[in-house]
C-alpha cells in the first residue's frame, strides 16, 4: 500500500537519523509480509497533506462507506481500541514534527529535483535490507564544545493523530538517547463513554439514588493503551525492551547477525580503522546449496502479562542474499549474479504455529513470494502466494537524446552519413576534419521523467483459504491512487450461489502539497 504521508515521514526520520529499519526482530519477515500482507483500503478515503517546512507536516483524511468490522489479513486477535469508525463519515487530523529536516516531498507534477516524490519509496514493496552497521549520529547533533562547555543535542520526533467523530487520540514520541539507543513512547487514548441521558420520568423511584453506570465495554475491547519501548542497535545485534501499561505486558526481542556486516566489518569494535575488523570478508559469506551467497540472522522474543498471567515466546531465522555491485566485469552492465532473495522461518512453540516464507526479486520490476503456515497441534495449514509488478513510464525522449550523444565512428560525418572513399584501414582527409561525435542540446525531461520512472504497481495475493486480493496503486496527475478488492470464494457457494464473493472494495486518494 502507499504509505500515508505521516507514516512516510516517520520512515524518513529514521533514515535521516541513520537508524536502520531492517536490523530488528519485528522486521525479520518484512520482505514477505510486504508482498503478501498488503492491506486493501476499505471504503472511500481522501487524504490531503501539507509541508510548510522541512520539519513540520500536517494532513487531513476523510473516510466514508467504511464497514464496521474491518477485514484484516492475516486475521489478528488483537483487542479493538475504541469504537468502530463511522460508516457515514469519519476523519483524522495528523501532525508530525521532527528535529531532523526532511525533504519537502510533493506529489505535484510540477515538482522537480528532491521535492518530487519517488513512487517506489512511498509504496509498501519487496526490499532486501542493506548490510547491518553500527548507527551513528548526524553531524548536526554530535556533541560539541562551546566556551569550554560540552553541548549535546538529540534528535526527536513528535506525532499526533486525532480521530473524529470518535474522541480517540494517537500519539508517538521518539527520542534518540545515544548513537545505538533510542526510546519510543506510543499512546492510544479513548475517553470512557458517557452514560446515556435519561428523562425525568425515567429516573429511579429514589431521587437520592446515584444514576446507573454505563454498560462496561466488552471484554475484547480496551479503551486506552500506553507502551514504552527501548530500542538498541549495535550492527551485529539489536534488542527491543517494552512495557505496555494496559495489560502490564513485559516484552523483550533480540536479533543477531552472523557473518558479514557493516560493509565488510567484523564483529567487535565496528571501526573501519581496525585491521582486525577487515578479516574474513569472503569466508563469512555463507553459501546455500542453491549457490546463493548471503548472511544468516536469528532472533527471538518473549513476553509476559502480569494482569492476564499469560505469556508467549517465538523464535525465527532468516537468510538474505548479500547486496552486490552491478559493475562486475564478468556480467553485463546493470546485471546481478544472484537475485535478491529472503528465506525466513518462524516458530511459536506455545501455540504450535510454524511459518516459512520465501520471497525473491525476479527482475527490477517483479517480485514473488510464498508462505506456508502450519499448526502442529490442530494440523491446520494454509499456503499463500503473491507478487507485485511495477509499471514504468516510457522514456523515449531521453533515449533519443542518449543515442544522439553517443560518439560516432570517424568514417561518418556529423549527420551519421558514411563518408565516400573512407577506407577501413585508414581515414581519408575529409573524415579527419569531421567531428567524431554529435552533441545535441539536452531536451528537458517532461514532468521529471527521470525521477518518476515508476508510475504504478499491481499487487496480487491468493491463499488456500480462498482469500483473493488485488490492489493497484499509481499516480494520476497530482494524486496517488489506491484501488483494491478482496474476495472470498467460499461465499459464492453459500446459499445456492446467491451470495456475492466480494468482501471489501476500497478506493484511496492522496495529495501531498
Amino acid at each position: 500500500m502507499v504509505y500515508p504521508q505521516a507514516a512516510h515521514l516517520v520512515r524518513e526520520y529514521f533514515q535521516a537519523t541513520n537508524w536502520s529499519l531492517d536490523n530488528h526482530y519485528h522486521a525479520l519477515t518484512s520482505p514477505s509480509r510486504n508482498l503478501l500482507d498488503f492491506p486493501i483500503p476499505p471504503g472511500l478515503h481522501l487524504s490531503l497533506s501539507h509541508r510548510p517546512t522541512a520539519q513540520f507536516a500536517s494532513s487531513l483524511a476523510l473516510s466514508t462507506l467504511v464497514p464496521s468490522a474491518l477485514p484484516t489479513y492475516p486475521a489478528t486477535p488483537a483487542p479493538v481500541l475504541g469504537p468502530p469508525p463511522s460508516q457515514l463519515l469519519s476523519g483524522q487530523l495528523t501532525y508530525v514534527f521532527s528535529s531532523a529536516p526532511l525533504g519537502l516531498t510533493s506529489t505535484k507534477q510540477a515538482a522537480e529535483g528532491e521535492d518530487r516524490i519517488k513512487f517506489r519509496d512511498v509504496v509498501q514493496s519487496f526490499r532486501v535490507g542493506e548490510l547491518p552497521s553500527r548507527p551513528e549520529l548526524r553531524d548536526e547533533v554530535r556533541p560539541t564544545w562551546l566556551a569550554g562547555k560540552r553541548v549535546e543535542k538529540t534528535d526527536f520526533l513528535l506525532y499526533g493523530r486525532l480521530y473524529a467523530p470518535s474522541p480517540r487520540l494517537d500519539a508517538l514520541y521518539i527520542h534518540r538517547l545515544t548513537p545505538t539507543l533510542q526510546t519510543l513512547v506510543s499512546l492510544i487514548s479513548v475517553p470512557s463513554p458517557l452514560p446515556t441521558p435519561q428523562l425525568t420520568w425515567q429516573l429511579p423511584d429514589d431521587p437520592s439514588a446515584p444514576p446507573a453506570a454505563p454498560n462496561p465495554p466488552p471484554s475484547s475491547e480496551r479503551l486506552s493503551e500506553l507502551e514504552i519501548k527501548l530500542m538498541q542497535d549495535t550492527g551485529r545485534w539489536s534488542g527491543e525492551y517494552s512495557y505496555a501499561v494496559g495489560d502490564s505486558m513485559w516484552g523483550a526481542r533480540g536479533l543477531y547477525n552472523f557473518g558479514k556486516w557493516g560493509g565488510g566489518q567484523a564483529a567487535g569494535t565496528g571501526s573501519g580503522d581496525d585491521e582486525a575488523s577487515r578479516e574474513r570478508v569472503v569466508d563469512e559469506e555463507e553459501e546455500m546449496s542453491t549457490g546463493l551467497k548471503g548472511r544468516w540472522s536469528a532472533g527471538g522474543e518473549v513476553f509476559f502479562s502480569a494482569q492476564e498471567r499469560s505469556g508467549g515466546v517465538s523464535t525465527a531465522v532468516r537468510f538474505s542474499t548479500l547486496p552486490e555491485s552491478t559493475n562486475s566485469p564478468h556480467l553485463p552492465p546493470g546485471a546481478l549474479s544472484q537475485p535478491p532473495t529472503t528465506i525466513t522461518a518462524t516458530l511459536n512453540p506455545i501455540m504450535g504455529q510454524l511459518s516459512t516464507a520465501y520471497s525473491v526479486g525476479v527482475s527490477n520490476d517483479t517480485a514473488l513470494a510464498s508462505r506456508f503456515d502450519f499448526n502442529l497441534y490442530s494440523y491446520d495449514a494454509d499456503l499463500t502466494f503473491g507478487g507485485e509488478w511495477f509499471q514504468r513510464r516510457k522514456r523515449k525522449a531521453l533515449t533519443e537524446v542518449a543515442k544522439a550523444e553517443m560518439p560516432l565512428p570517424s568514417s561518418f560525418d556529423a549527420f551519421g552519413r558514411e563518408q565516400e572513399g573512407a577506407a577501413v584501414g585508414g581515414a581519408v582527409e575529409d573524415t579527419k576534419t569531421a567531428p567524431s561525435s554529435l552533441t545535441l542540446a539536452p531536451t528537458p525531461a517532461i514532468n521529471g521523467a527521470e525521477e518518476d520512472e515508476v508510475i504504478g504497481v499491481l499487487k496480487l495475493r491468493a491463499s488456500t483459504n480462498t482469500d483473493l486480493a488485488l490492489l493497484w496503486e499509481g499516480r494520476l496527475g497530482d494524486f496517488l491512487i489506491s484501488a483494491g478488492i478482496v474476495a472470498d470464494l467460499r461465499l459464492a457457494s453459500q446459499k445456492g450461489g446467491r451470495m456475492s464473493p466480494i468482501r471489501s472494495v476500497g478506493l484511496g486518494v492522496q495529495y501531498w502539497g
